[in-house]
């Protein structure tokens, strides 16, 4: 009997070891890699991240691309501008409402705030002439396209060749079927009209956000033979399911399963292209788990969020609009204004923002994962906080007279008894690049819990000189503020960096830095205790790099591919400086970002979707 009892204490004890072994999920943190791109053997439904479609992202969604120029984003969407906040100079435009407007922004902004004035063509209004899009079938919802041009007397067909989904979308909607086209590929019996000359149909290029056909670039080339002519299916509420597995779009759609994550928008909104994992097909990964077209590599165009769509480009870069291959320009008769080129000018146009890049020679120096001694120009949007006891803090200079901490390093009411040291490498012996700016005032945020570190970000305002208001910190750069969570991934590698003590609780009086990585999940560590939405972890598998004593409010930065520098982090809290399985917790400045610009103005921190 005892030996019973033994063995069944033995076998509890090999089981809970092999249980606990299990649970240990520090080693997958933080080893795991990112796959980018699938075969086609690959189960289509594992490349869709249920955890993001929950949150029902669209092409209106700017935590996931670009706004357009007629829209800024607010709190993670696109919304529509004001006419008067589009740039002044450009060419005139049209609407279908028979006005003229300044320039094709304008006319956009307008139609965002009020549907269905929409583009009619580049130019003032002619007296006559409109344009118009039909289907020549059966059903109003499906047939071979008609287009009538503004300056054109008759109806033309388009040519099959140059047709794809993204124009069969903005046609159908153009066509008053909200959820675009359901396919491009069904026959339609129109050989028996008379009328119809399929060598003289048109060419079309659409690059997706047009709500008109109208938008888009026609050309006729000189051909031999007849084509085939392009038709569509529009999406209705009575079609067909798919046979197969669907994908449910974010506007009621639904599609076949494998045209997800495909690089192609099916769902008209964009939806089954921003939750990958990785792409199918004909596409490009980007790292914010976008799938885009791979004609958008290398086109000029920053269409990825941290720009790794256009990094190693070699040669001449095409727009994308040249995607239907022009055979020689002379055979070529461009009938339409280039609507897509005159957005990206318009782009262009915006204040352009030189935070984040580094100009010392030894920025660009490979890094050593390590606790390294910094020297001065490594990190220019490093500052200390000085009070009497010394660098209490750090913090991350974000531009103008602003610098960005946590909020539990500073106290509203004490700002006059606060310094901001600029360009500081060891604060006992202060080096000669080294400027002493006083504080004007101290922005806590107003939800800031002491308790659990929730919302533990503040905002510092110097007093300037030599006007109040204006700071010129000739050895500083800022750091940009990123406004969008998908910026960074877990794995991603980051450098802290700061004066905080050593494992052994000794002072440090120099800067020092180290490698990190972004852990994702972090909840295993701090249970009850960390919000991922508002805190993000970043530590390494041995625990060697952490932030600690002294590091609060400082930089966690992390570099895009085009070696942009985002403070991704503000030191805030953690355990066991140091030691494996309690990563430091940064807070996420990514969700702060309107919070940020509420109180430094927009323009001084954005870098995008003005």
């Amino acid at each position: 009997m005892k030996l019973i009892h033994i063995f069944l204490l033995l076998l509890c004890f090999y089981l809970s070891f092999c249980q606990v072994k299990q649970e240990n999920p520090r080693k997958d943190t933080m080893t795991k890699k990112t796959k980018l791109t699938v075969t086609s053997d690959t189960p289509q439904e594992d490349l869709v991240e249920k955890t993001c479609l929950a949150k029902k992202y669209t092409h209106l969604s700017c935590n996931k691309v670009f706004c357009h120029p007629w829209q800024k984003c607010i709190e993670g969407t696109c919304v529509c501008k004001l006419p008067y906040q589009c740039p002044k100079n450009g060419p005139v435009v049209c609407a279908t409402n028979g006005r003229s407007y300044p320039t094709y922004c304008h006319l956009k902004s307008v139609e965002c705030l009020y549907a269905g004035t929409k583009f009619l063509n580049n130019g003032t209004c002619p007296a006559e002439g409109k344009f118009s899009v039909s289907l020549h079938g059966i059903k109003n919802s499906e047939g071979v396209v008609e287009v009538k041009l503004v300056d054109q007397d008759t109806k033309m067909f388009i040519c099959h060749s140059s047709w794809s989904m993204t124009e069969a979308n903005v046609a159908c909607l153009d066509l008053g079927f909200q959820q675009g086209a359901l396919h491009t590929q069904r026959r339609f019996s129109v050989s028996e009209e008379p009328y119809i000359n399929s060598t003289e149909c048109l060419h079309v290029h659409c690059r997706g956000f047009e709500t008109s056909l109208a938008e888009c670039t026609f050309t006729k080339r000189r051909t031999q033979g007849s084509q085939d002519l392009a038709g569509v299916v529009c999406y209705t509420q009575d079609t067909d399911l798919p046979m197969d597995k669907s994908f449910q779009c974010v506007n009621g759609k639904y599609i076949s399963q494998r045209k997800a994550c495909d690089g192609v928008n099916d769902c008209g909104d964009q939806s089954d292209e921003l939750c990958c994992k990785g792409c199918r097909g004909d596409s490009f990964f980007c790292k914010s788990g976008v799938c885009i077209p791979s004609r958008y590599k290398c086109d000029g165009e920053v269409d990825c969020l941290t720009g790794e769509d256009e990094v190693d480009c070699e040669g001449p870069r095409h727009s994308a609009t040249q995607g239907f291959a022009l055979v020689a320009q002379e055979e070529t008769e461009i009938l339409t204004a280039d609507m897509n080129e005159e957005r990206k000018r318009i782009k262009s146009l915006f204040p352009k923002l030189s935070c984040g890049v580094k100009n010392s020679l030894h920025a660009r120096r490979k890094r050593v994962v390590g606790g390294k001694p910094a020297v001065v120009g490594d990190f220019p949007w490093q500052v200390g906080i000085k009070d009497s006891e010394g660098i209490s803090c750090g913090g991350i200079y974000i531009g103008g007279c602003w610098i960005l901490t946590a909020a539990h390093c500073v106290r509203a009411t004490r700002s006059h008894r606060y310094q901001i040291w600029t360009s500081l490498i060891d604060w006992i012996k202060p080096n000669a690049e080294t400027k002493v700016e006083w504080v004007d005032r101290i922005i806590i945020h107003e939800k800031y819990n002491g308790s659990t570190y929730k919302n533990d970000i503040a905002l510092i305002q110097m007093k300037g000189h030599p006007k109040p208001g204006i700071c010129k910190l000739t050895k500083s750069i800022p750091a940009c503020i990123p406004w969008s969570p998908y910026l960074f991934q877990p794995n991603s590698r980051c450098i802290v960096s700061g004066w905080g003590r050593e494992k052994d609780n000794q002072k440090v009086f120099t800067l020092r830095w180290g490698e990190v990585y972004l852990i994702g999940n972090c909840s295993k560590f701090y249970q009850h205790r960390f919000y991922e939405k508002e805190m993000e972890c970043a530590g390494t598998v041995d625990g060697s790099i952490d932030a600690c004593k002294g590091d609060s409010g400082g930089p966690l930065v992390c570099m895009d591919p085009n070696n942009v520098t985002y403070v991704w982090g503000v030191v805030s809290w953690g355990e066991n400086c140091g030691q494996p399985e309690f990563p430091g917790v940064y807070t996420k400045v990514a969700n702060y970002f309107d919070w940020i610009s509420y109180h430094v103005g927009r323009s001084l921190i954005s870098q995008h979707n003005l």
